[in-house]
């Protein structure tokens, strides 16, 4: 899945415990991105089913 704010893939975040990301990823690791925390799409996809 990519991340809602920077759009880069879940592999691309650091691990991180206290996410509140369902897959428990952080922040980016890309050298050129600022995304500071993972932002889970689920929202979205969960709006589409309604």
């Amino acid at each position: 899945m990519n991340c809602n704010r920077c759009h880069h893939t879940d592999e691309a975040h650091i691990e991180n415990k206290d996410s509140d990301s369902l897959i428990k990823a952080g922040k980016c690791q890309i050298p050129s991105c600022t995304c500071q925390q993972y932002l889970d799409p689920i929202q979205k996809i969960d709006e589409d089913l309604l």
